[in-house]
């Protein structure tokens, strides 16, 4: 009877120590995903919206704050698009969000303009500025380009006069607010060909922008406090920020970029609340804005924490963690090799998650501010093909599959029980 005590005993402490909640991630994602949020960005205060629901979470799981309100501010540029967004080309008018996005750099538009379509050997940016070199165009023109064009996307490039382009990819439009920090001289539209037909004449548009110098908005940030090592610290981090509003109706839910982060941080930090539950070292929870506009939440953090980074013994970024069929990856694996090797060990012990594949340095996400600052720092997202919706109208918390939610989230604290 004695070893029958023990065995279920052992059993039991095995459940509490890897104790993930997957139906209050869901819930929060819900939450995160709602129109009520407006897309967690810059428009209808989306992002503070959001913060506050955080806080919200922190206080019912009583962590402790740096600050008053658990909010560290900072303010950003941001150029905004809160009014009518309207794109019509000939009579057919299209739907921005579904047949089109306008880049975040856009400046304010209105009137009717002629199409001119460049011929199809203008594919990328080499080939597109000796085209603008050897032709001249008007104030009313947009130029048609189809293919790759990431150096000039939402610049005014080498023709001034050119009011405008409309890139067509064979794929849905996607957006990103990386470039909004400022108001270019010209418009950038990208949709699909359908939209744009060689026959068409003309785009009319609507587009009303409104840019800040100073947006305010607030990293999201709380920690459990250790019992033994108080002043190390191990981080959770995300960004809980997406791209928000293309006009007064279309927003960016943003589930898989980042509502599962935010999500999964959320969880983990009501997990360590727990007295039972209670690190060794301290582990605090990072939520950041401002990463779609060029990780600029954790930047600020790492110019201005709230504790010495050199506090930090370790820190994992999670990221785009909605999928997982496949596995994870880990940025940052090739330059710690040893985090590699001990995540590998675990996994292969317990099966928490398919595969865990290793990747080199990338500054794509909020570790890397840390990174460059000397801080331990990885960063974790899932792969697979069962929810592919990328920075589009689409990426929404329907039929979300969480895939290795839960495998993920006990790999993540059994790692951490071992770095204690």
């Amino acid at each position: 009877m004695k070893k029958l005590v023990t065995v279920v005993t052992i059993a039991l402490i095995v459940v509490q120590i890897h104790a993930q909640d997957r139906a209050y991630a869901r819930k929060v994602l819900h939450k995160l995903t709602s129109p009520a949020m407006h897309g967690r960005g810059y428009v209808k205060q989306g992002d503070k919206k959001a913060a506050d629901f955080i806080v919200e979470q922190f206080k019912k799981d009583q962590l402790t704050s740096f600050t008053k309100d658990y909010f560290q501010l900072y303010d950003i540029p941001m150029n905004t698009m809160p009014g009518k967004v309207k794109v019509q080309v000939d009579n057919k008018k299209l739907q921005p969000g579904y047949d089109f996005v306008v880049s975040s750099s856009s400046p304010a538009i209105k009137g009717t303009f002629n199409l001119i379509f460049a011929p199809e050997t203008v594919i990328n940016d080499s080939t597109l500025a000796i085209y603008l070199q050897e032709h001249d165009f008007d104030t009313v023109d947009f130029l048609v380009i189809k293919g790759n064009f990431k150096k000039y996307y939402g610049e005014s490039v080498a023709c001034t006069n050119l009011k405008g382009f409309i890139q067509l990819r064979d794929e849905q439009p996607w957006w990103h607010v990386s470039n909004g920090y400022r108001v270019a001289s010209a418009c950038w539209i990208k949709s699909r060909p359908e939209y744009f037909p060689e026959e068409a004449k003309t785009v009319t548009l609507n587009i009303e922008t409104e840019f800040y110098d100073t947006y305010p908005t607030q990293n999201v940030i709380a920690y459990v406090k250790g019992k033994s090592e108080p002043n190390r610290f191990i981080a959770f981090t995300a960004h809980y920020d997406h791209l928000g509003m293309m006009g007064k109706k279309v927003y960016f839910p943003g589930a898989n970029d980042n509502g599962s982060g935010t999500s999964i941080v959320l969880d983990l930090a009501a997990y360590y609340s727990k007295p039972e539950n209670q690190p060794e070292k301290s582990i605090v929870f990072m939520l950041f804005s401002g990463e779609e506009t060029g990780l600029k939440g954790s930047t600020y953090y790492t110019k201005h924490p709230l504790f010495p980074l050199e506090g930090i013994d370790f820190l994992i970024n999670l990221d785009m963690v909605g999928t997982g069929s496949e596995g994870i990856t880990i940025v940052n694996a090739k330059a710690f090799k040893d985090v590699f090797d001990a995540f590998t060990s675990v996994n292969e012990e317990h099966h928490y998650v398919p595969e865990i594949k290793p990747r080199g340095e990338a500054c794509n996400s909020d570790h890397c501010p840390f990174y460059q600052k000397g801080v331990k720092s990885i960063f974790i997202y899932t792969r697979g093909k069962e929810h592919t919706a990328y920075h589009n109208i689409y990426d929404t918390d329907k039929d979300f599959p969480f895939t290795v939610y839960n495998g993920l989230f006990r790999l993540l604290t059994t790692y951490v029980s071992s770095i204690q």
